[in-house]
């Protein structure tokens, strides 16, 4: 028959076996030597980003800790005259985020000049003033501008924040 003729191997050439222990050592060897080329070629291949890691770090900026200094102590209730005479605003607490420990020390080496300051701010302010909280918060702007002033620390060395607690507000006579 012709067509058993066509599935018998030629008789010149052997015809070679690969049995399952030889395909599994092929296919083991070509993916270690895939991986050994792109380990020790891929960089020059790809390219690295290492340019463009060091220029993200060289790109992120510093963060500074803030650092706390205290001019009115919780529960010192510090009185402060206010517009007219008649009321004084009760102030329990006087904290800044200050950014640099010069500006912590000029605040507590000027802590006379900076209270004098606040008398002048707190008596130009109403009791109605600072009843909202748009007034605490141009209160607490004046304050910072009025400590940098003071101290000449400002920007990132200077006042970050300003932490005021004002317990009440009472009426004299």
């Amino acid at each position: 028959m012709p067509e058993d003729e066509e599935m018998q191997p030629e008789e010149g050439k052997p015809k070679k076996k690969l049995d399952m222990k030889s395909m599994m050592l092929t296919s083991v060897i070509s993916m270690v030597m895939a991986f050994l080329v792109l380990y020790l070629a891929g960089p020059m291949i790809l390219g690295t980003n290492q340019k463009q890691e060091e220029t993200k770090k060289q790109e992120v900026p510093k963060q500074r800790i803030p650092i706390t200094a205290v001019l009115i102590g919780a529960g010192s209730n510090q009185t402060f005259v206010l517009k007219g005479a008649r009321d004084v605003a009760v102030v329990d607490s006087l904290v800044f985020k200050v950014g640099s420990d010069a500006c912590r020390a000029a605040i507590a080496d000027d802590k006379p000049l900076i209270m004098d300051a606040l008398m002048k701010i707190f008596i130009s302010k109403s009791k109605a003033e600072l009843a909202t909280p748009a007034g605490i918060e141009l209160l607490k702007k004046q304050i910072k501008e009025a400590v940098e002033l003071i101290t000449g620390c400002s920007g990132n060395d200077g006042v970050l924040m300003v932490y005021l607690y004002i317990k009440a507000f009472a009426t004299t006579e």
